[in-house]
């Protein structure tokens, strides 16, 4: 066991941070906000948005890899056993979740305003 327990996890809250600081520095959220505003738009129906932002997520983080190629040069993969990596695979999960939400509620709501009002069955 480590005789300096105290400072091994004051040194690991540090790679943590610069981790979380490298990640926030090279994310590019343009492509996840598109395919995710897509999805938002497209979805027939509430529920599992989770998933949705998954899915959202798959085509926003080829965009990135691929976008390289345009230009000529080879696509950039993601190394996902990168610390870096996996923290902005997690923040564009977390928009892509915010945004389809976020257009869910505003579709259902200006859905609200063109409804019929219901036929009440006791006449009142």
């Amino acid at each position: 066991m480590s005789d300096n327990l105290g400072g091994d996890a004051i040194q690991f809250g540090f790679a943590l941070w610069d981790a979380a600081k490298a990640s926030v520095i090279g994310l590019n959220p343009i492509p996840v906000l598109i395919t995710s505003a897509f999805f938002g738009i497209v979805q027939p129906q509430r529920g599992w948005y989770i998933v949705k932002a998954l899915i959202a997520l798959v085509p926003a983080v080829l965009i990135t890899a691929l976008w390289p190629v345009t230009s000529g040069y080879t696509p950039i993969w993601p190394d996902v056993t990168q610390m870096e990596t996996q923290i902005q695979l997690f923040t564009m999960l977390i928009i892509a979740w915010l945004v389809i939400r976020l257009l869910y509620l505003v579709k259902a709501t200006l859905s609200l305003g063109a409804r019929e009002p219901e036929a009440r069955t006791n006449g009142h």
